[in-house]
């Protein structure tokens, strides 16, 4: 018996020493991974985000240079929590959303905010083209800290700062992102099915045609609907029951379109909780979330306490309001007419010129 554990032992220890010699030095792991981030032609991987106050994100993305391109130099596609895609390539976005059954597409010739549209699809804590830009500038300010096991791999860790950085010991390749930030909290991202160089061809940055789909452009500047017939909708509230503009006959109301994401909408947020406070009476405030997920509109609901009706917005509202950016906002008489309409933060000018069509509707 005692022969057996001493075999066993042996064998053990020489098994364990051989999968540790395949282990390249913590040096030569981070170097080949700020060689692979800043030299690939094509790029996939899938990336697991948990943020604070924020659902849990899956996220697919496919990314090739194009030296071409104007903006980016180079094409992507981004699959989020596999309901929301983002399409790119030259001058084309496109985003799809399956659950409202939408396709919105960007028109570059008549808005030139496209590249800032671009920025922001592209600037997520979760893209390892920012794990790229921080190994590519400051790789010799990584801190080697231990090797430890993740997700059944053996990583090294790596800390610069706030940030910090699990390579796979044996592949150099990103396993876990975490930024420590003291405002925002923990943001940590887990990484797989990293592929570099695979073929991707130009269908790969194409959106496709979908049957039943309504499809709108966005950046056509037009003034927002105004004296004319408020558009019947029916949507559904954050309980999934049907509320109908049908419901408010009768009764004046203020409509206004939202997402979370939006910094114009937050900078809203206190005159709409003023208006649903003096005019409550008088004026019903409902508004349309247009979040790519419901769990986030939640989210935001609890942490900026709103008490007023919060309905999930769709493609035919979309289109039939003509929403070209958010937030986006109307004053509907008890006849159903729109009497006030606006766009951008609800504050200074914007904010007096919508307190006085509150103040007169009927």
């Amino acid at each position: 018996m005692k022969l057996y554990f001493l075999v066993f032992s042996l064998a053990f220890n020489f098994f364990s020493c051989k999968e540790n010699q395949t282990l390249s030095s913590p040096e030569d792991v981070l170097n080949k991974a700020a060689r692979d981030l800043n030299n690939w032609e094509t790029l996939s991987f899938n990336a697991t985000s948990k943020i604070p106050n924020k659902p849990q994100l899956n996220t697919v993305y496919k990314l090739k240079k194009v030296g071409y391109e104007p903006h980016l130099k180079m094409f992507f596609f981004k699959e989020m929590n596999q309901s929301v895609s983002i399409y790119y390539k030259l001058a084309s976005l496109a985003v799809v959303e399956d659950q409202k059954k939408k396709i919105t597409t960007f028109d570059y010739d008549n808005d030139r905010s496209v590249p800032k549209y671009l920025e922001a699809y592209m600037s997520d804590d979760d893209n390892l083209l920012f794990i790229g830009e921080l190994l590519s500038k400051f790789k010799n300010d990584f801190v080697y800290i231990e090797q430890k096991e993740v997700n059944g791999k053996q990583a090294y860790l790596y800390q610069l700062q706030d940030y910090k950085l699990w390579l796979d010991a044996k592949e150099g390749l990103p396993l876990k992102f975490v930024i420590e930030d003291s405002s925002s909290g923990k943001k940590e991202m887990v990484y797989k099915d990293i592929v570099f160089n695979e073929e991707m061809n130009e269908d790969t940055f194409t959106h496709p045609e979908k049957d039943g789909y309504v499809s709108s452009v966005f950046g056509i500047k037009k003034e927002p609907m105004l004296n004319v017939q408020a558009p019947n909708w029916t949507l559904l509230d954050m309980n999934n029951k049907k509320v109908s503009l049908e419901d408010f006959k009768g009764s004046p109301i203020f409509l206004e379109t939202w997402v979370s994401s939006c910094d114009h909408c937050m900078a809203s947020l206190p005159k709409v909780k003023q208006i649903e406070k003096e005019f409550g009476d008088k004026v019903k405030v409902v508004t349309v979330n247009f979040d790519y997920d419901i769990e986030e509109t939640k989210s935001t609901i609890k942490t900026e306490d709103i008490h007023y009706q919060v309905l999930q917005g769709d493609a035919t509202f979309d289109m039939d309001y003509d929403i070209q950016s958010f937030p986006s906002y109307f004053v509907i008489n008890s006849a159903g007419i729109i009497t006030h309409s606006g766009r951008g933060a609800i504050v200074n000018k914007k904010a007096e010129a919508l307190i006085e069509a509150l103040e007169k509707v009927r």
